[in-house]
């Protein structure tokens, strides 16, 4: 819970920059609510990625919806691109309000909503503290009391355990119809599934077993893009899980490594590698040129392991609880 009672040390200075961008954006649109919503947004964003730049992270606002003005008109965005991080959404919080507004557009692939408090000059915003994306919902707005907030001075703590990728995504919050933070939900992807060859289990069963065993196509999955690299030589696949409960809270898993939409084949030296809990690579596959690769285990419920995406240098890793 949020301590809403000394917030001077989260206080930032709205300078004549910020509202130069917010006049700037506003002048770009003709609807007056829009203006209005636009140059509030630019606000909080200027303040939200003051104070992380303050904090020694990299934003890159060229990477965030909230400075495209086509954005701007389709959604009601706030969000910044901090590096390693993810993004970020900066809520305005008027002088009065005692809940944190966030837009359903916005709640697809959020890192967190940080509550941005702009007083009645809009010469200063104060962090008040952030909320974490749980549950997608299918009201157009959802309101969280600014009471239930954590804590600002928790923020820097959370975002450290989100680059060291020591928060798992919850799969068992998937079996509800949840949608992670970051992933989307997936269906004519799970529909195209094909048994993988050869078929590994994780635990319990040996790979010969699970080879002659029939198994059904996941119903349940998310989706995110993966993105190795930078520059001309950056690689962008699709990391998709599905999932199949079993009996006794058990869960086979499905993990497949797809090219993105505009490539063909997967890189030759692509490698995909499954990890226990104690980081210890217990199933791996290589992409030598195919068009995707695919393995799949049986896990039990509060069991922990990462997917590790590989290509040179390059690595990416998620780490799943079911």
């Amino acid at each position: 819970m949020s301590d809403l009672s000394n917030p001077s040390a989260f206080t930032i200075p709205l300078a004549l920059t910020a509202h130069r961008r917010a006049k700037d954006f506003q002048r770009r649109h003709s609807t007056p609510s829009v203006q209005k919503r636009v140059y509030l947004n630019t606000l909080a964003v200027y303040a939200g990625a003051t104070h992380l730049e303050m904090c020694g992270y990299e934003v890159e606002l060229n990477h965030s919806y909230s400075h495209d003005p086509a954005q701007q008109t389709l959604m009601n965005v706030a969000d910044i691109w901090v590096a390693e991080v993810g993004r970020l959404e900066c809520r305005p919080v008027l002088p009065g309000e005692n809940t944190l507004s966030v837009p359903a557009e916005v709640m697809g692939d959020r890192v967190c909503y940080l509550a941005i408090q702009l007083d009645d000059s809009l010469r200063h915003a104060t962090l008040l503290g952030f909320a974490i994306p749980l549950l997608a919902s299918t009201q157009s707005i959802t309101l969280i009391p600014l009471s239930d907030l954590q804590s600002p001075e928790e923020l820097g703590t959370f975002l450290e355990k989100k680059i060291a990728g020591s928060i798992p995504v919850q799969l068992s919050r998937w079996l509800q119809q949840t949608t992670e933070t970051g992933w989307q939900t997936v269906s004519d992807a799970l529909a195209e599934l094909t048994a993988p060859s050869p078929a590994f289990a994780f635990r319990g069963s040996s790979a010969t077993d699970a080879e002659t065993e029939t198994h059904p196509i996941p119903s349940i999955g998310q989706t995110k893009s993966v993105t190795l690299g930078s520059g001309e030589d950056a690689v962008t696949v699709s990391l998709l899980v599905g999932l199949i409960p079993q009996a006794q809270d058990d869960i086979e898993v499905w993990v497949q490594i797809s090219p993105a939409a505009n490539q063909a084949r997967l890189p030759s030296a692509l490698q995909l590698a499954i990890l226990d809990d104690s980081n210890t690579a217990v199933m791996q596959a290589e992409a030598r040129d195919t068009e995707a690769i695919q393995l799949k285990f049986v896990a039990a419920i509060a069991e922990q392991f990462s997917v590790r995406i590989t290509l040179g240098d390059q690595s990416f890793t998620a780490r799943f609880e079911v």
